[in-house]
């Protein structure tokens, strides 16, 4: 994890657009508010407890923990995108319906003593249609079991499953407590800027040597 542009993931999302091209202007102080709330500090507005649960875990493997960092459930990125949902209602439906496409894909896995031995076929999954709040099928799975249900709701519903990794991502990279880990600035780059070194003019000696090289109208 030590590149952003290559986080840790259970698979690439083909053509999966970036969520800042659907951000409008108005609702950026909206969405900087929402991804900066403490999860202590936010209480649930759209999705409720049994979700928040189910989200955590989904996102515990879609980023897992490596080395200081926590895993992206772990760091408390459920209650982030809690509050992304809150600021961006058309996120909404697709974070559902993901949610929900998660927990109808858990109920389809075979117990071990009678699963086929290469367990190599994808899961069957439904068309979700709203979001159940039922926890409990996904928690219970092996986290091989876990990847492959994610697997299986990828392949079957890929926009859906795009907006569920875009938006984890954006809870987790967002999270001060993340970045100062990732050796990043916590801090946002407007309105003070980055802070950059001085600039060594003497670089520009080669340039000042070769003299005028333009005519003047």
């Amino acid at each position: 994890m030590s590149d952003m542009s290559d986080p840790p993931r259970v698979s690439d999302v083909p053509n999966a657009a970036s969520v800042t091209d659907e951000i409008s202007l108005s609702g950026l102080s909206d969405l900087s508010k929402a991804t900066s709330l403490k999860p202590l500090e936010h209480t649930p507005q759209i999705l409720t407890p049994a979700q928040i649960e189910s989200l955590t875990a989904i996102q515990d493997r879609l980023i897992p923990p490596e080395g200081d960092l926590p895993g992206a459930g772990e760091s408390g990125a459920a209650l982030r995108v809690d509050g992304l949902l809150a600021a961006q209602p058309n996120w909404r439906p697709d974070v559902l319906a993901a949610l929900q496409a998660v927990d109808v894909a858990s109920m389809q896995v075979q117990p071990p003593e009678t699963a086929q031995a290469t367990n190599t076929a994808r899961l069957p999954v439904q068309t979700p249609q709203t979001a159940s709040g039922t926890a409990t099928s996904f928690l219970s799975l092996s986290p091989d079991a876990r990847d492959a249900v994610l697997l299986a709701v990828e392949a079957a519903y890929p926009r859906l499953f795009a907006r569920l990794l875009r938006v984890t991502y954006t809870a987790y990279y967002t999270d001060a407590a993340v970045q100062r880990v990732r050796g990043q600035s916590a801090e946002p780059p407007l309105p003070e800027g980055y802070t950059l070194p001085k600039f060594d003019e003497s670089r520009l000696e080669p340039v000042k040597r070769r003299g005028k090289l333009w005519r003047d109208a």
